[in-house]
């Protein structure tokens, strides 16, 4: 039997990251927030997102413990007032993204790759060292103090 580890938080968790992901991360700044897909299997984690049009020079992804965070600027021109719009629902300008990983991973073997505009990332996770035992040593009181 394998035992699992339970965070009593992380439905709360996933609830908050839900509701951020509704709403730019900054409105003044018009940062948009990006849809993920997280999926972990016995030895890595991978994460997706849709980043069409993207180079792979627009797009900076960077952990930092256990938070991974993918960030993207469009550099393509937003304002053209010649034009007669009808419909205009595409987004320029910065994406970003912080996701907290369910496991930590090893950042040197990671691995990004960006093809037919989805960013796929996968990160090793970092196996856990052997159980070592710590010796428990017990305090004798001296005259009712320690």
């Amino acid at each position: 039997m394998t035992l699992m580890h339970y965070d009593p938080f992380s439905e709360m968790d996933r609830m908050l990251e839900r509701m951020r992901s509704l709403m730019p991360v900054n409105p003044t700044a018009r940062t948009y927030p990006l849809a993920l897909d997280v999926a972990s299997d016995e030895d890595s984690i991978t994460v997706r997102t849709a980043l069409p049009g993207f180079k792979e020079d627009e797009i900076d992804v960077d952990v930092q413990g256990r938070t991974l965070t993918i960030r993207a600027e469009s550099q393509s021109e937003r304002e053209d007032s010649q034009q007669n719009w009808y419909l205009r629902e595409m987004r320029y300008g910065r994406f970003s993204r912080s996701v907290t990983l369910p496991d930590e991973v090893d950042i040197d073997s990671a691995e990004a790759h960006l093809e037919d505009g989805i960013l796929t990332i996968r990160l090793p996770t970092d196996q856990p060292g052997p159980i070592r035992k710590i010796a428990v040593q017990a305090r004798k009181l001296l005259n009712g103090k320690k």
